[in-house]
């Protein structure tokens, strides 16, 4: 897509990266391919263009041994020796090449380039010096004080909107999250709307009158778009639309929304919808500029979850500009809000593996002599952020946040019909036991690092670093081994297979896409997985992984299914049907797929050790785990959740389980809630 025509420290092409650094552009794409040469690429289109900061080439230069004045003779793709020059961000200088001048008009000609690069010098130092002398005072320039606690219910609580009176926010009510409002400096919360569904307040509009939500049962990845009168009128479907972000224009009746790969606006009753962006990342976090004339969002590519911050400028003919790369993140920048100054931001970054939670204070620049986009980051002593909201008037920042969840093991008894906690002391999910019942494996709560212990959890040993995130650990059918899904920084999710008598770690398998959960093959040559992070790019698929070659092959007929279990006979896989809420098997023997079951709106799955039953979980206002027969479909309930007041019903992973070598349901119990915080901005 064509890019901006705003003067930055971009470089949009080879050729122009090829003139700064003194090259071609052949040389300049070796270097990138061999030698790391910072280039990014444009999402999108049929021809992937390229761009490249000059600040970054700089440091790639320093670290090359290059100095930004001296010129090192080095062989082009074309044989002859050149000399490598840096020029300035706004006076690029020309490197001759050819037979020196004579007498005075060389020496002329020296001082004049000798002036140039002194030129060059000072200003590149002058705008580096101001981007980082801007981004520091931008934070120090405020501070944020007198924290007030303004909700104190132990509810549950996502997303966070305010229209100078009252605030908006989801809350939990029986079983899943309900609107509710409140006065914006505390008191009493009410309930406005309350479908069977979840709901999600995303923005409000220009007149304060109107709410935009989006609503969702499971894990369908794209949601339901409404209305909501905040006058007592009936909410309203937004036509047909789904979407997974969406913001309103301030300026006029058009939103913007993001469904796939792809950004449309549309107008407040669906009608006139067009598409304005599509890109080969996922648009996610979206949200106007206080004009109206940008509309601004983060891709996070579908491999490495790495994201970077875009812009759309001039809605009517739009044209894409990268900002930003933004630090690495497991998890999307998802909560944005006004702040204070002129076309700024305050933005939520995910909380890192501690629960320490980011605010950024974003600011951008429109003139040649300003950076593009500053971020700085701000103190804030406050974790797993879940919304945040801005009120210009009264200078006042609501933040909803709570506490890291801690996770404590619990066994259901059918008889008592209750939960009774088990591994005392081990705050830990996604607990598995081996075939014989002696050992367990578990992962971290907070630290997503793998542990193994006695069945009593005595003995534990942790077996990853804490440099990745682990998840889902499952024990070989002989109890050697243990695979797991393991994420490092920029990479995806990938299974890893370690022994346990020597230590011993390989990847399972070859390739790049997201592996989900492992489950082994009865006689432990084979592993099965489905996807994960696949939904909005549709690339979510069953495979079986061959552990002596590491060939991963696709199981014919299992596009768009994901969470997969082998049955511990060998006879099944089972695997969910996220979109529609069902359970199918796949036959073995025959190759063949079959539906078990419907109205599954949950994500985890067990066999029964007999290979009898599959174990799913329903969450929501009905929630509970239910079993259901392999040979028939019919389903009996195994433990039921609602009378449970110890589980958030409304969250998915709350409800993930495993089940004892007795086929008991484990569950873990995660203590949390979200409340909403006010603080006052002060200028220093």
């Amino acid at each position: 897509m064509p890019e901006s025509s705003v003067i930055t420290d971009r470089l949009d092409s080879w050729k122009e990266i090829g003139a700064y650094l003194g090259r071609d552009a052949r040389t300049v794409i070796r270097w990138e391919k061999e030698k790391g040469l910072p280039v990014h690429r444009i999402p999108g289109g049929r021809r992937q263009g390229v761009f490249a900061f000059r600040h970054e080439l700089d440091a790639w230069l320093a670290g090359q041994g290059h100095s930004n004045d001296a010129a090192a003779n080095q062989t082009n793709d074309g044989g002859r020796d050149a000399t490598l020059a840096v020029p300035s961000p706004q006076m690029p200088v020309a490197v001759p090449v050819g037979k020196a001048l004579p007498g005075v008009a060389q020496r002329w000609r020296l001082g004049i380039y000798a002036t140039a690069a002194l030129v060059a010098a000072l200003l590149l130092t002058a705008a580096a010096h101001n981007f980082i002398v801007d981004s520091t005072l931008a934070a120090r320039s405020l501070q944020i004080t007198g924290q007030q606690q303004l909700t104190e219910n132990d509810e549950d609580k996502e997303g966070l909107l305010t229209d100078g009176k009252d605030l908006y926010f989801a809350q939990e009510r029986d079983g899943q999250m309900a609107l509710a409002v409140m006065p914006l400096d505390g008191g009493s919360t009410r309930i406005l709307w309350s479908p069977s569904a979840n709901v999600l307040p995303v923005a409000l509009s220009s007149d304060g009158r109107r709410l935009l939500a989006f609503t969702s049962l499971g894990v369908e990845p794209e949601s339901k778009m409404w209305i909501v009168p905040l006058d007592g009128e009936a909410p309203h479907r937004v036509s047909s639309i789904v979407a997974h972000s969406a913001a309103w224009n301030p300026q006029e009746d058009k939103i913007a929304y993001a469904a796939g790969d792809k950004i449309y606006l549309t107008s407040e009753d669906g009608t006139g919808t067009r598409e304005i962006g599509s890109f080969a990342a996922m648009p996610d976090s979206l949200h106007w500029s206080e004009d109206g004339r940008y509309l601004r969002f983060v891709l996070v590519d579908a491999v490495t979850g790495k994201p970077s911050y875009w812009e759309l400028t001039s809605p009517d003919g739009m044209t894409t500009t990268a900002v930003l790369s933004l630090p690495s993140a497991l998890e999307g920048y998802g909560y944005w809000t006004r702040a204070p100054g002129e076309d700024a931001d305050f933005l939520t970054g995910p909380a890192d593996r501690f629960g320490n939670a980011w605010l950024w204070l974003v600011q951008y620049g429109r003139t040649w002599w300003e950076s593009p986009i500053q971020m700085s980051r701000l103190n804030l002593s406050l974790q797993e952020v879940r919304g945040i909201a801005f009120n210009p008037a009264s200078r006042r920042l609501f933040v909803l946040s709570g506490p890291p969840p801690r996770s404590a093991f619990v066994r259901f008894d059918p008889g008592t019909n209750e939960f009774r906690e088990i591994l005392p002391g081990i705050s830990g999910v996604d607990l598995d036991y081996s075939r014989d019942g002696q050992w367990i494996a578990y992962t971290t709560q907070q630290q997503e690092t793998l542990m193994i212990s006695r069945a009593d959890g005595s003995g534990a040993r942790q077996l990853t670093s804490g440099q990745e995130h682990v998840q889902l650990p499952r024990w070989s059918p002989d109890g050697k081994k243990i695979a797991y899904m393991a994420k490092a920084p920029d990479s995806p999710w990938r299974i890893f297979i370690e022994r346990l008598d020597n230590g011993e770690r390989w990847e399972a398998s070859e390739g790049d896409d997201n592996q989900g959960a492992p489950t082994w093959s009865p006689d432990g040559r084979f592993i099965v997985y489905g996807n994960v992070l696949c939904q909005r790019t549709h690339s979510c698929a069953i495979h079986r992984i061959d552990l002596e070659t590491g060939k991963a092959q696709l199981l014919p007929g299992s596009e768009g299914l994901f969470t997969a279990r082998w049955s511990p006979d060998g006879h099944y896989i089972a695997a969910l049907q996220p979109e529609r809420h069902q359970v199918f098997l796949f036959d073995v023997a025959t190759q063949k797929w079959k539906k078990l079951a419907d109205a599954v709106d949950g994500t985890d799955m067990s066999w029964s050790t007999d290979s009898k039953y599959v174990y799913v979980d329903i969450p929501g206002s009905e929630a509970r785990i239910v079993r259901i027969r392999a040979a028939d479909g019919t389903w009996e309930t195994a433990a039921d959740l609602r009378s449970q007041d110890m589980f958030d019903l409304t969250e998915v992973d709350d409800l993930g389980f495993s089940l004892a070598p007795d086929n008991a349901v484990i569950s873990h119990h995660r203590t949390h809630s979200a409340e909403i915080y006010a603080y006052t901005l002060r200028s220093r």
